[in-house]
């Protein structure tokens, strides 16, 4: 496969094919997304760092003004715990909402996303397909 092909094709995967997180968030309500957690996936991290990878490209590309602040600690003492955490901040950067994403699944933590904030569908006119 070309590296042109694989280009469009994870191109389309940020912008097309990736549903769930295909949403308008209102700039004025919210300002920013804190993400920390666990630079190893054991403790319960995997599910934030599949959140990570597989949904916030998406979100990033369809709310351009939104800042995604990642924070991957690197423990090795596997016995301490990190926070594994996401935080939804306002504009002025103070902390609107907390979810837990230990212990979770990418699926899981998009639907409390989702359920926490106030959203609005990308309309099918406006989905980027290359």
């Amino acid at each position: 496969m070309s590296r042109v092909v694989r280009q469009l094709k994870f191109l389309n995967k940020i912008s097309s094919t990736t549903i769930k997180p295909q949403i308008l968030l209102n700039p004025e309500s919210y300002g920013a997304l804190n993400l920390t957690f666990q630079w190893q996936n054991h403790n319960g991290h995997m599910g934030a760092r599949k959140f990570w990878h597989e949904y916030l490209p998406t979100l990033q590309f369809y709310n351009p003004e939104l800042k995604i602040n990642i924070s991957r600690v690197k423990n090795d003492k596997k016995d301490v715990m990190v926070p594994c955490k996401l935080e939804i901040l306002s504009p002025t950067g103070s902390v609107v909402e907390t979810l837990d994403m230990r212990d979770k699944d990418k699926e899981s933590i998009m639907d409390e996303l989702l359920a926490k904030v106030n959203h609005e569908r990308v309309s099918s006119k406006e989905i980027v397909k290359v």
